[in-house]
């Protein structure tokens, strides 16, 4: 998988379009990678520093170098990658700004990669201002983000911003390979491959997707409720990746009420009965009803109590706006 993520990287136009900055010696010493993939932003931000060591491409390629294998094995002395824990702390931004001015020990650069940049603590990003508003001539900082809005505006305004775009389903199935369940886990990825990664590895995913979609085309009443809300209780931990299936599945049936692309193609012969019993006016509501659901659970709110409103809510709008 790793090789074939390396080749849709290396290829891809952001990744060209840094190339030719830096062997125009107009990139920046500061650059902000955006994207809610954060293992698809940090394999970037890795791939970019063995340009940056390599000093560009050769003839258009990514060079097996010496500095190349190194990045790769987490072995080269001069990419210093941080957080060291979960999130930067004010003492990991201390070691960042003491370590950019050393002289560089394998390679002529020094390259910084910052991973989830969001989730600094402010005082971690406040102590890093000046040395990325003045890097050594030798240093450049990635930093990666999946929400921008959550970095300090002096940083932001500091930082060459780069957004990543979601992948196709095409290079989706080229990295992931070939499995028993690779419509379902390309369709729930939504473009981004770490997710598709994890998604692959579920030994569970089979099941709470069965489960999903048979909650939807059998929940006709409030007496169904509890046998269709049972098979979901075994699986409170994933709560995620359950809202996820639900909210693909009412917009798939959206989508098949207004002529539009279904994701779920694999499936579609059992939500064609099921739209047919919501309005379009419903399924709005509902996934409006299914974003709620979910920011209550990141509130820590009970699963049961949350799955079981969601399921009358739904019940409730899909009455009211026959």
């Amino acid at each position: 998988m790793i090789e074939k993520l390396e080749e849709i990287i290396t290829s891809s136009s952001e990744y060209r379009m840094l190339a030719g900055e830096l062997e125009s010696g107009k990139l920046a010493k500061t650059i902000m990678l955006i994207s809610k993939d954060s293992d698809y932003s940090f394999e970037f931000a890795r791939l970019l520093s063995c340009m940056i060591f390599n000093n560009g491409l050769n003839n258009g390629i990514l060079e097996k170098s010496e500095s190349y294998l190194k990045v790769k094995a987490s072995t080269h002395p001069d990419l210093k990658v941080f957080p060291i824990k979960d999130k930067l702390l004010v003492a990991d931004s201390g070691q960042i700004v003491e370590e950019s001015a050393i002289k560089p020990i394998f390679s002529e650069r020094k390259v910084f990669i910052i991973k989830n940049f969001e989730a600094s603590m402010e005082a971690a990003q406040n102590k890093l201002l000046k040395t990325l508003e003045e890097p050594q001539s030798n240093v450049y900082f990635i930093l990666t983000t999946s929400n921008v809005n959550l970095v300090l505006p002096t940083i932001r305004s500091r930082c060459n911003k780069i957004e990543l775009g979601r992948l196709d389903r095409d290079k989706i199935e080229q990295c992931i390979g070939n499995i028993d369940n690779l419509q379902m886990v390309t369709a729930l990825s939504e473009g981004y491959i770490g997710k598709a990664e994890r998604l692959s590895q579920n030994q569970n995913l089979d099941t709470i997707f069965n489960s999903v979609l048979s909650l939807v085309t059998k929940l006709k009443s409030s007496k169904e409720l509890l046998v269709c809300s049972k098979p979901l209780i075994d699986f409170s931990s994933e709560f995620d990746l359950i809202i996820n299936i639900l909210s693909l599945i009412f917009e798939d049936l959206l989508a098949i009420k207004s002529g539009g692309k279904v994701k779920l193609e694999f499936c579609k012969q059992s939500l064609l009965p099921v739209s047919r019993e919501y309005t379009v006016k419903a399924i709005v509501e509902i996934r409006k009803l299914i974003d709620k659901a979910a920011k209550e659970i990141s509130y820590n709110c009970n699963f049961i109590l949350v799955i079981e409103n969601l399921l009358l809510n739904i019940l409730e709008v899909k009455y009211l706006c026959k």
